[in-house]
């Protein structure tokens, strides 16, 4: 840190010292002066820089570390994270149109799609028996040919059982708009369920990242007007990449 760059923190001031800090780093991140994954000068040497004690620097950089601004590696110093993108739940809108509205470039590639018969677990979400037949579709979503998502959906086989034979773009397709569209099956009602997991072996291959790696888990259960289910998705992001954001809108009781 140059001499020239160094912002003054004023004792006097009825603003916090660790919050002036907190300011200084945030800006510094915000202007592009630390870029992502960039390593920022230890608390020692921030300490000395800004004249401040090493507790104070420490409880600014643990704040921001909790909060997802900045990351700190044991043995190698604090980095700048990367600037997640904050999505919103699926019964909003799809991924893929999430990603073009925000003016990400981004693909979708199709591991495979297979008829197979429902585990126990599948067929809970789907309310089918044990065994049934499903579709499964398998596919990585990427952002500049980086794995960004992965998805697994189930569709129940009864509902379209030509389905893998009819030739369909499940790189570019909604499977539900699929099901409306071609088997006249309408869509109502998506129930959904957000939380954190470690990667699996195979999930962290796919996603190029490490086993046990933190993960966002989005489960969504499609239904019918009828109320049954019509699809069900796991989705796993990339912890270090995306962030849900959730909006209700607040009512007053009367």
């Amino acid at each position: 840190m140059a001499n020239s760059e160094k912002t003054i923190l004023d004792p006097q001031s009825y603003i916090p010292l660790h919050a002036q800090l907190e300011k200084i780093i945030r800006a510094k991140i915000s202007d592009g002066v630390w870029k992502e994954n960039d390593l920022i000068p230890s608390e020692n040497e921030l300490s000395k820089f800004y004249g401040v004690s090493r507790a104070t620097v420490r409880t600014v950089l643990v704040k921001l570390a909790q909060e997802g601004v900045l990351y700190r590696v044991p043995g190698k110093g604090t980095f700048v994270s990367i600037n997640k993108i904050v999505g919103k739940p699926l019964a909003q809108a799809g991924i893929r149109e999430q990603l073009d509205k925000m003016g990400f470039a981004n693909t979708t590639t199709l591991l495979s799609a297979s008829r197979l018969e429902a585990s126990a677990s599948i067929a809970k979400k789907l309310e089918i028996e044990t065994g049934a037949a499903v579709f499964e579709i398998v596919r990585v979503r990427s952002l500049d040919d980086n794995p960004f998502s992965l998805h697994h959906s189930y569709i129940p086989a009864i509902l379209c059982p030509d389905f893998l034979s009819k030739g369909f773009d499940f790189e570019h397709m909604q499977l539900c708009d699929i099901l409306e569209q071609e088997y006249h099956v309408g869509h109502d009602e998506m129930i959904e369920t957000l939380e954190v997991v470690k990667a699996r072996a195979d999930e962290a291959q796919q996603l190029k990242t490490k086993k046990n790696f933190a993960l966002l888990h989005l489960e969504d259960t499609i239904f019918n007007p009828n109320g049954t289910p019509l699809e069900y998705s796991s989705v796993l992001f990339r912890g270090d990449q995306m962030k849900i954001e959730i909006c209700n809108t607040y009512t007053h009781n009367k």
